[in-house]
């Protein structure tokens, strides 16, 4: 199945001018590297917000330099838009309109082929509506055409030698706040330091700080619940985020689960 996902990649790039919307992660820069291999050229793009944590961005423009791969940075401000803001159930489709609205005027630039980005068919197991805009703005999603999972595209990864094969899915900081809770600057901000004064305490392989008001509802991995027991690590921890405006801490059992704040959504399973 492999060597049809790189045969089909590899074909689908062939002789095209090539615009990608890309992240930084793991979906984006497997596509990067086929488009790069195969295609006649190659333009990326990378949008700089609020919404996006720090590092993912800093990481994205490293790695674009390193490859000396032609880019643009976009700097977008999503909190501009009041249908982000508001934060209803559809924000992801109404902020990833925005987004790819955006790359697709910045692409007339290049003139390519195609604009590609890196939805997989995992994605199609979450409620996402920004799918939808990608799809109506007629935004090609090679993974969804051929069929590949998240799993296969480790496995890409890991045959195409990049360092980045074992790295976590990262999501917009917006999926830390609930539905129908204002998104603001200061949230945003909020949930990002705690997410850094966590990481810098533990190794976590998956980590979300969840933002429900004076509750931060921490969310790894169940094989990293054990990197809390210390009771050094968690008061600094525990104080830390206090400091930033937390007034109880938690730690959520069930462990983290993709898409958690999306179970009270009609249609959406709740495990």
């Amino acid at each position: 199945m492999i060597n049809n996902h790189i045969e089909n990649l590899s074909n689908y790039f062939k002789n095209k001018k090539v615009v990608i919307a890309y992240s930084g992660g793991l979906d984006s820069t497997v596509l990067l590297e086929f488009a790069m291999q195969n295609a006649k050229e190659v333009h990326a793009i990378t949008v700089k917000s609020s919404l996006v944590p720090q590092d993912e961005q800093d990481f994205a423009v490293e790695y674009l330099e390193a490859r000396n791969i032609q880019f643009k940075v976009l700097q977008l401000d999503p909190l501009q838009h009041p249908k982000v803001v508001n934060n209803d159930e559809r924000r992801c489709y109404y902020c990833k309109k925005l987004i790819f609205e955006s790359i697709i005027e910045e692409s007339k630039n290049f003139k390519p082929d195609i604009i590609i980005e890196g939805s997989n068919t995992t994605d199609l197991s979450d409620y996402r509506p920004g799918l939808d805009a990608i799809k109506e703005l007629k935004v090609n999603s090679p993974f969804l055409e051929f069929q590949i999972s998240k799993s296969e595209i480790r496995g890409l990864a890991q045959i195409l030698s990049l360092d980045i094969a074992e790295k976590p899915a990262t999501t917009c900081l917006a999926t830390r706040i609930p539905y129908g809770h204002m998104i603001t600057e200061g949230k945003l901000e909020k949930i990002e330091a705690a997410e850094k004064i966590i990481k810098d305490a533990i190794p976590v392989s998956v980590l979300r700080v969840r933002d429900h008001g004076e509750i931060a509802r921490i969310e790894v991995s169940a094989e990293d619940f054990e990197k809390f027991f210390d009771i050094q690590i968690r008061n600094s921890i525990k104080e830390n985020l206090k400091e930033l405006g937390f007034s109880y801490i938690t730690l959520d059992i069930s462990g983290y689960k993709q898409g958690s704040m999306n179970i009270n959504i009609e249609g959406v399973e709740n495990n």
